[in-house]
């Protein structure tokens, strides 16, 4: 339940603060960027590292009056100076429909400059192995905003791969925010069939070589599932080698 995990968050002294909307930026109509000012927010940060996120928390009646569900977001383009920041929104399903999308999209959907919400910071570094010299960035669109934060820390010798699978149009994927890094190549793979499937094979058709290699994978929990297959079954990584998070799950409102 929220409420036992906000009194968690509480003992653990993870403080919420109310962050306000400056700005909303759309790409595409699924993929939404919003602006916001968050000086006592940014005020507990001590270091700024690649996919540094915060905890949003969004009514959610369906669950009982009064209910908020909290959703984990990447910050962009953090500027602790002036207290502003960005959080990019993949907006799923209908929201129009509140049976068929979750609550962070329709408060995305709905935002507008002087919209508030609660935010908590939760800094959890990941750090690259001193024998990095490859980087393979895996996952859906949920997890773009944080393979742009690592693109913008990865040193620009290192060779990084972005495999990022997507069932929209080509075209439109064009228009989606990309960070800037001199030794990226990215592939955008067609989704067809289950989550990840086509992900994997085409990830299998590099032959990557496993020494020096990180992997890092985010999105959808079958996509997830089968990256990890191929981490510890054809890659076999060391543990500190590769990590991977779901963000969500096919068919649940969770967005």
């Amino acid at each position: 339940m929220v409420n036992w995990q906000r009194g968690v968050m509480r003992l653990m002294r993870i403080s919420n603060h109310e962050i306000a909307v400056t700005r909303v930026e759309d790409f595409t109509d699924f993929y939404r960027r919003i602006h916001f000012t968050g000086p006592q927010l940014l005020s507990e940060l001590t270091e700024v590292f690649p996919t540094l996120w915060t905890r949003l928390w969004f009514p959610h009646p369906e669950k009982g009056e009064g209910h908020v569900s909290q959703r984990g977001y990447t910050f962009v383009d953090i500027d602790v100076a002036t207290g502003s920041f960005s959080l990019d929104f993949v907006i799923h399903g209908d929201a129009a429909n509140p049976a068929g999308t979750g609550p962070a999209s329709r408060w995305a959907v709905s935002a507008t400059p002087g919209t508030t919400i609660e935010a908590a910071l939760t800094p959890a570094r990941i750090d690259l192995p001193s024998d990095t010299d490859r980087i393979l960035l895996a996952g859906d669109l949920t997890a773009l905003p944080a393979v742009n934060s690592w693109l913008q820390t990865i040193p620009a010798e290192v060779p990084v791969t972005v495999a990022i699978e997507d069932d929209h149009e080509p075209t439109t994927v064009n228009t989606l925010p990309r960070a800037e890094h001199p030794n990226a190549r990215w592939v955008w793979v067609r989704s067809e069939g289950p989550f990840g499937a086509a992900l994997v094979e085409h990830v299998r058709s590099f032959d990557l070589d496993p020494d020096g290699l990180y992997v890092w994978a985010a999105g959808e929990r079958s996509l997830i599932k089968q990256v990890r297959t191929l981490i510890k079954q054809d890659l076999e990584l060391k543990k500190d080698h590769h990590f991977s998070q779901f963000y969500w799950f096919e068919g649940k409102p969770t967005g």
